[in-house]
């Protein structure tokens, strides 16, 4: 699940890693005719960024494919993806507003947490005044409402 943000984010963010493979590619390319590729840091290092973005192009795009847009939730029964949830940490008394969205819409706006996270995990399926267990902390849930998204 993602968000239109998230997903017009993540197609945004292919774009700008294939444009910085071709840069990378061409950067070892005119490392590479400097000679002796075995003792050439440049090359060496240019062909070692080639290999991690290739690997982020692959997951990104792995994600848009599987990725299906996901509307706000019409009700607020039980907390799901697009649900704004405040919450109480009653060990140190501090409260959260949350919204749950998917992994790559996590961190586009303040307040949006990917519901894979400790506390979406936590979260998914609870309803008003459920206590929950995170990382160690005892969490009620104060209000669920529809999220932004």
């Amino acid at each position: 699940m993602i968000t239109k943000l998230g997903r017009e984010n993540l197609e945004k963010e292919i774009k700008s890693l294939k444009k910085e493979l071709e840069r990378t590619y061409k950067q070892r390319n005119e490392a590479a005719a400097e000679g002796d590729l075995k003792e050439n840091s440049a090359y060496i290092f240019m062909g070692e960024r080639a290999t991690v973005l290739s690997s982020q192009i692959s997951e990104a795009e792995a994600d848009l494919k599987e990725s299906v847009i996901q509307s706000a939730p019409t009700h607020c029964d039980f907390i799901s993806f697009g649900h704004k949830v405040s919450v109480f940490f009653e060990e140190d008394k501090r409260e959260m507003i949350i919204t749950l969205v998917g992994k790559n819409d996590a961190r586009l706006k303040p307040d949006w947490i990917s519901i894979n996270s400790p506390i979406g995990e936590a979260l998914l399926g609870k309803k008003k005044l459920d206590k929950v267990n995170v990382n160690g902390q005892s969490v009620v849930i104060t209000n669920i409402s529809i999220g932004e998204i």
